[in-house]
């Protein structure tokens, strides 16, 4: 369950770097840093990163293994804009939130296929390793134009590894580490001239550590976590101008966790976390299978596309279930791509038609809505050098108020100063869940039927400047906005439970983003980012919950003996944030601050031979004591060794 709902109940690619707009290789001695080409998700069609107004990242696969990242979320730890907090052990329930929006702004892609839970509209991070990832794509700002609902504050899309045709190739890893942690993954993909196929799984467990705070016992019962990842993606030209394709991910996971205290009448353990027999089981399902026809010389394209998600959620306090929820999402789309060239420009019109239903099962029954969306996007480049997107949707919905979405970019290339001018503007919004419409256990949370859709508008500019022959590119933008019905947290007195409300007012957010990226020396790349942010809730004007005004980040590889060895360190700075204090039990809930802290990881590794390497990671170097969520104890310092192969 999200946290919002937790609060309100219980209380073409390249190698390396993390630039919004550009990245480094490390793996080879060049001396630039090379732009991204292609962004998969920034359109509805693949569009040109120098092309975008949007403010992105993107992370690669080799970035992740030089890091040796084994989990999505600290991964976008470095991102600027971008928010994490995790509520205990490592699997545990983690938001992410992008600049000061809620976890249900952020819509999550893999494959294209949407995973937010239609149950609570928020996805959870601690189900997602870094399994079978070729890069993950993070757009910065309202998308909805593009997306529909939960696409407000940006986009997280993850594009898992595709075989190559005519080769066939395999690998597997495996490593241990602390806190009875082992893991062990593997891959075959490859194909032939005209399809190409790829199979991964990976299976991490871990025995975990105490998150309680309610007790003394401090290295009391531990609490774990199981993951099991598995991915298929296929492809096929069934003729010259016919192409199919189908995706399928399965996650089966098993966390443990303690529970938050809230005796009535409350007393000094409240809010407090205490050691409890509490486990979380979730299956998720996603599915898809889409074809392409291209006419025209390659001028029109038209794709239909089926996609399905099945969310299964299970809480078990002392064996017996204490939230139990299933969802399902099932929608079509047809949409049609004109591209051709006028007035010596370069063009792209795109029209949409998406169809959605999504049903969630759960102990207040069972509920069905119905979505239709259509949505229209033009894209033009004039003179090599000026960029513009604009894109509309209108959605219609048969549970609430129909919405309008639109968004505009525009990039302009001064190729003079190597200067790129980049800015957009654009409205989101983010439907009521179906927990937020109609609660859950009666006895526990109870729903508001009456809730209207959060609507977002935000706009930001910003200026990309290369140096040096692209040896160093930093980036910084401005943005702000405000959202308008945020959906938070409330207590109904007429039933004396928590609910849900609409805010009055606005919610203003406002901040600014800066990127750096560099190579000082051959074999030497860095990346650093800083993130101001202020994000205030409704016409109260305090500070969200779990937003850092500060935030910074600092990565380092340095490659070394002919390339076969190399080093990277990653430093993050959380500033101070502030959290809801239940120590009053729910008939008073200030507002408390959580300290800054600084997270450090080192991984290296040894290239033994060109199909096999070793390595070894320590993650939270300096052993920071410190809280993402009030009363939820964290991670130590931890170590871990594995070895990775290639056939």
């Amino acid at each position: 369950m999200g946290y919002r709902l937790k609060t309100a109940i219980v209380a073409a690619s390249i190698q390396f770097g993390l630039l919004s707009q550009a990245l480094v290789t490390p793996a080879s001695a060049q001396d630039t840093l090379v732009l991204d080409d292609i962004l998969i998700s920034a359109g509805r069609t693949p569009v040109s990163s120098s092309e975008t107004g949007r403010a992105f990242t993107v992370i690669t696969g080799e970035q992740l293994e030089a890091r040796g990242t084994r989990y999505v979320s600290d991964a976008l730890r470095l991102v600027p804009g971008v928010a994490v907090s995790r509520t205990g052990s490592v699997g545990s329930l983690t938001a992410v939130r992008i600049r000061g929006g809620e976890t249900s702004e952020v819509l999550v892609l893999i494959d294209g296929v949407e995973l937010n839970p239609a149950a609570t509209g928020e996805f959870d991070f601690g189900s997602l390793q870094v399994a079978d990832i070729e890069r993950i794509e993070i757009l910065r700002g309202p998308q909805s134009a593009l997306y529909g609902s939960n696409a407000a504050s940006g986009v997280i899309s993850i594009i898992t590894n595709r075989g190559e045709r005519n080769s066939f190739t395999a690998g597997a890893a495996t490593e241990v580490g602390t806190d009875g942690t082992a893991m062990v993954s593997g891959y075959t993909r490859g194909g032939g001239a005209r399809w190409d196929g790829s199979i991964s799984a990976s299976y991490r467990q871990t025995e975990g550590f105490n998150v309680a705070t309610g007790t003394d016992d401090r290295d009391g019962e531990r609490d774990g976590d199981e993951n099991l990842t598995f991915n298929f993606k296929g492809n096929a030209d069934l003729t010259d101008t016919l192409s199919a394709g189908t995706t399928l991910r399965i996650v089966d996971r098993e966390s443990e966790s303690d529970n938050q205290l809230f005796p009535f009448p409350a007393d000094a353990t409240s809010g407090l976390v205490a050691d409890s027999d509490s486990v979380n089981d979730a299956r998720d399902i996603s599915f898809s299978v889409f074809g392409r026809h291209l006419s025209f010389d390659d001028a029109l394209e038209n794709e239909l596309k089926f996609e399905y998600s099945d969310n299964k959620a299970d809480s078990r306090q002392n064996g017996a279930s204490s939230f139990l929820s299933e969802s399902t999402r099932a929608s079509g789309t047809a949409q049609s791509s004109l591209f051709f060239n006028a007035f010596e420009a370069d063009n792209v019109v795109t029209a949409a038609v998406e169809v959605e239903e999504e049903v969630n099962e759960a102990s207040t029954g069972d509920q069905t809505r119905t979505l239709v969306g259509l949505i229209g996007e033009y894209r033009t480049t004039l003179f090599d050098r000026l960029s513009v997107q604009g894109g509309v949707r209108y959605d219609f919905n048969d549970e609430f108020e129909d919405a309008f979405t639109f968004s505009l970019g525009s990039s302009y290339q001064l190729l003079e100063t190597n200067t790129r001018i980049h800015a957009s503007v654009g409205r989101g919004v983010v439907n009521p869940t179906f927990i937020e419409q109609f609660g859950f256990f009666p006895s526990s949370f109870v729903g508001n039927p009456d809730l209207e859709p959060e609507q977002t508008f935000q706009w930001d500019v910003g200026v990309e400047q290369r140096f040096l022959n692209d040896r160093l590119i930093a980036d910084v933008t401005y943005f702000r906005g405000e959202t308008t019905d945020e959906i938070v947290s409330a207590f109904d007195a007429t039933v004396g439970l928590p609910t849900v409300e609409n805010a009055s007012g606005e919610s203003p957010r406002q901040g600014v983003e800066f990127q750096l990226s560099a190579i000082p020396m051959e074999r030497i790349f860095l990346t650093a980012s800083y993130t101001y942010t202020l994000s205030e809730e409704g016409d109260d004007g305090l500070q969200e919950v779990r937003r850092p005004r500060h935030q910074a980040s600092f990565d380092a590889n340095y490659t070394f003996l002919g390339g076969q060895a190399d080093l990277n360190l990653g430093i993050s700075y959380t500033g101070d944030q502030r959290d809801l204090d239940f120590s009053n039990g729910f008939s008073s809930v200030p507002r408390i601050t959580l300290d800054q802290y600084v997270l450090v990881s080192l991984q290296g590794r040894y290239r033994i031979t060109e199909q096999a390497e070793i390595f070894a990671r320590v993650e939270n170097l300096t052993d920071s004591d410190y809280q993402e969520v009030l009363n939820y104890e964290t991670q130590g310092i931890t170590g871990f060794a594995g070895v990775r192969a290639t056939f």
